[in-house]
């Protein structure tokens, strides 16, 4: 009872003395006495009283009951009225301040004392039981937690927070029923909470269970987790109550650990957990397959250094200067293998940092890279290797004779760059397979590697193309006998499994400082000179000569030139007769091809056909010549004499697609010109690589009607078994044996063999390249039906020839056939 400090609250003046003595006869301390309702609200925010006795009926325009509340409702003070009002109105109005006691005046000392000590006590009782209440919500708040409660026999559903704050699982209920709790949860989960809420209500046992509360289509899944239990609560019914727990977060965090845990226990990288001391905590399955070690054996170390083949010092020792820090190292250690192998490993070291700041562990990754740097050891040595002869390849020559000539440079002495081309390797490689071909590569490549010094370089450019770097050249002789003991290994005989073969080289060389100080001058120079020995009859060397470079540069611009001249009409065809020696008609002409540059003039076909084979245009040059031959016999034939042929040159290379023929001979038909208008020129060359295709080809022809003549007969690789294999119609002799037919006994003989050879095999003949009537004359004895040259006719253009026709009807004036006088003359 001491120092309870009372307002009084009261209109009268003497009624209000009278209690202020009378409380303070009955030991209370009155803090103040105030007649209206603001006066009271005021003065408890001043004095902050214990306990306000309060009238209803007061001064102004606010009562007893407005200012209670609000007393109340700001500092939750004890109210008790005192009034002479006891009718239910005002009753009613005076619950809403819920006040701690009602006392209708008059009033005995007695019945207030003990109104106001009740009061007091229900007062301290009141706050001790907010007080626990308000601690139980702050600790609900803090374990986020919401109250949930069912009726049973109501079918009552609903939620709370003791803490006063908006559900934490808000829609999962508001006073319904429980089926729109169950409504509210995860289609996934929405059995098993109704079988678990079913199991409490029925068998009382507790409910704990975790499940998704269902959300929106743009909204993240929430997990929830509730607890309770069932009380019977006797008449008024059984009640489930417990707690709701968001756990969204937690159960985020529990996935990524799990996730965490797998990844270690799977992870294909060696992972071990130290302690400060870097003692061996926890190893993953990965860490013993790569190191041999158990779990057990790691972490019986004193510390993890048994694990290197040197002691590792860790760089990052240290802990992080902050928590957003983190200390990581890595490189490249070798470990030790349980079976004492040593393991190339890349490894990465970070820090956990302790709660103190210091280091709490050591996390060690790491990966075996062993089978990774041998890989890029291959792929090192591949990228500057050839994979087939295992000689260096074109990248690190270039290297190398950068090396070489640097040395040249500074020591003043020479070097040699040897560029070696096989003889004649894809017949080689075409007939006996790629198989053997590549055998062959190797072995003429260990030959070469065998033939120079440890110094020297030997590398293979590709295909059947080799170069040697030969460094430290006194003088040009060792160059020139190098290249003959090349050339000498190179004419070995190579066997291949049953069979032997037999290769022959080209050799073209440069020589720095003399034929350039670049890489690239040096290997165009020597493949300039490479081009020469080919030229110059094959298994030979040859050294650059300036000359070359002139020689190159003309095939350059031929060849660039070659693209322009279909474009232009550059090209152009003339006729030499083909006349009969025994009457002097004239049975057919060659078309021959006449190139009219214009800034050079007329090229001879001698000087730019190899080199359209060269650029691969050989084909279209050969298709314009067929083309501009059928235009022109078909008007011949139509307008001078309906007996008369051309012979046109066909390329090896249009034989090898059968499409060629197939087209050609659509044409033939098309412009309705019989095959026997046509003959077709072919070379010895074409016949030596003949396969299939070219035989189909050359059937294709003739059953058409078209004739097909071999072309420089004697001149090549003849050989009596194509004109065997093959259906030939004609030959044609070369022009070699008849400009020396008649100082030439040999040649004479050879001639006279070729006719009677080839009337043996049903061939007509053909001599190239008659120039005099003793030539002629001894055609004509050697029994040769026909002959084309100068001494009938030069090439002439088709209006010229069909005038030489025209003059003498068909047939050239003269001695025909030619007489024997002239062989005298």
């Amino acid at each position: 009872m001491k120092n309870i400090r009372i307002l009084i609250v009261e209109d009268e003046r003497i009624i209000a003395m009278d209690l202020q003595l009378q409380l303070q006869a009955l030991g209370y301390l009155v803090c103040g006495v105030v007649a209206s309702g603001s006066l009271a609200i005021a003065r408890a925010g001043l004095e902050q009283p214990d306990l306000v006795l309060m009238d209803i009926h007061l001064e102004g325009e606010m009562d007893g009951v407005d200012a209670a509340c609000e007393i109340y409702r700001r500092r939750q003070t004890p109210i008790v009225f005192l009034s002479a009002y006891a009718e239910n109105a005002t009753l009613q109005r005076a619950e809403s301040a819920m006040p701690y006691g009602y006392l209708v005046k008059p009033v005995s000392p007695r019945e207030l004392h003990a109104t106001l000590q009740m009061a007091m006590v229900r007062f301290g009782l009141q706050h001790r039981a907010d007080e626990q209440l308000g601690r139980m919500g702050k600790a609900m708040q803090a374990a986020e937690l919401d109250v949930w409660e069912w009726r049973v026999e109501a079918d009552q559903m609903q939620t709370f927070s003791l803490a006063g704050n908006a559900q934490l699982a808000p829609g999962l209920a508001a006073n319904e029923s429980i089926r729109h709790f169950i409504e509210q949860v995860d289609a996934r989960d929405a059995a098993a909470v109704s079988e678990a809420v079913s199991r409490t209500r029925d068998q009382g046992c507790a409910l704990d269970i975790r499940f998704r509360a269902r959300a929106g289509s743009d909204q993240d899944e929430r997990w929830l987790h509730a607890r309770a239990r069932c009380f019977d609560d006797g008449e008024a019914g059984r009640r489930i109550i417990g707690v709701l727990q968001d756990i969204t977060g937690q159960r985020r965090t529990e996935e990524r650990l799990l996730q965490s845990a797998t990844v270690f226990d799977s992870t294909s990288e060696g992972i071990a957990i130290l302690d400060a001391r870097r003692k061996v905590v926890s190893v993953n399955p990965a860490f013993s397959q790569q190191t041999g070690y158990s779990a057990e054996e790691a972490m019986a170390w004193p510390d993890i250094d048994p694990l290197y083949q040197t002691p590792h010092s860790f760089a990052c020792s240290g802990p992080p200067a902050s928590a957003d820090e983190r200390k990581l190292w890595q490189g490249n250690v070798n470990y030790l293998h349980k079976n004492g192998k040593i393991l190339n490993i890349w490894e990465s070291i970070s820090i956990v940092p302790g709660p103190e700041g210091g280091v709490a562990n050591y996390v060690l990754v790491f990966s075996d890279i062993s089978s990774v740097l041998a890989a890029q050891e291959q792929l090192a040595y591949l990228a500057k290797h050839d994979p087939l002869t295992n000689l260096c390849n074109r990248r690190m020559l270039q290297d190398r004779m950068e090396y070489g000539l640097a040395q040249t440079m500074r020591h003043q002495k020479m070097m040699a760059v040897l560029l070696i081309d096989l003889d004649h390797f894809k017949t080689i490689n075409d007939s006996l397979g790629h198989s053997h071909g590549d055998q062959l590569l190797s072995t003429i490549a260990a030959r070469l590697q065998g033939s120079v010094r440890a110094s020297d370089t030997v590398a293979r450019l590709g295909g059947d193309e080799f170069c040697i770097v030969l460094g430290d050249i006194e003088s040009p002789g060792d160059v020139d006998l190098m290249a003959q003991k090349l050339l000498q290994r190179l004419a070995e005989p190579v066997r291949l499994e049953q069979m032997v073969c037999y290769v022959t080289g080209s050799i073209g060389i440069s020589m720095a400082p003399a034929d350039g100080m670049s890489v690239d001058e040096l290997l165009r120079n020597a493949d300039q000179a490479m081009y020469g020995a080919k030229h110059a009859g094959r298994n030979r060397y040859c050294f650059y000569a300036p000359a070359m470079q002139k020689a190159a540069e003309v095939r350059l611009q031929i060849s660039n030139g070659l693209h322009l001249a279909l474009e232009q009409g550059q090209f152009r065809l003339e006729f030499q007769p083909i006349i009969d020696l025994a009457s002097g008609r004239i049975r057919e002409a060659e078309a021959l091809l006449r190139w009219q540059h214009p800034e050079h003039g007329v090229i001879n076909p001698a000087v730019f056909i190899p080199i359209a084979e060269e650029c691969g245009l050989s084909g279209k040059i050969c298709e314009w010549v067929y083309d501009q031959a059928l235009s022109v016999i078909r008007e011949w034939r139509d307008t001078v004499r309906d007996d008369l042929r051309i012979a046109i040159n066909v390329s090896a290379l249009h034989f090898r697609d059968l499409q060629n023929p197939a087209r050609w001979l659509d044409k033939l038909a098309r412009a309705g010109v019989p095959g026997q208008a046509l003959m077709l020129e072919v070379t010895e060359s074409l016949l030596l690589d003949a396969d299939r295709k070219v035989q189909e080809a050359l059937d294709l022809y003739q059953a058409a009607g078209i004739q097909i003549a071999l072309d420089d007969f004697g001149s090549g690789y003849s050989a009596l078994s194509y004109l065997q294999r093959y259906r030939l119609d004609c030959l044609k002799i070369d022009q070699a044996f008849v400009r020396r037919i008649t100082d030439e006994p040999r040649d004479h003989a050879l001639c006279e063999a070729i006719v009677v050879m080839a009337h043996k095999l049903g061939l007509k003949v053909i001599a190239e390249g008659v120039e005099t009537p003793a030539q002629a004359a001894i055609l004509q004895t050697c029994r040769c039906e026909h002959a084309q040259g100068f001494l009938y006719s030069r090439p002439l253009p088709a209006d010229l020839f069909v005038e030489l026709l025209r003059r003498h009807g068909g047939s050239l004036p003269g001695d025909f056939p030619p007489s024997p006088r002239a062989l005298s003359a």
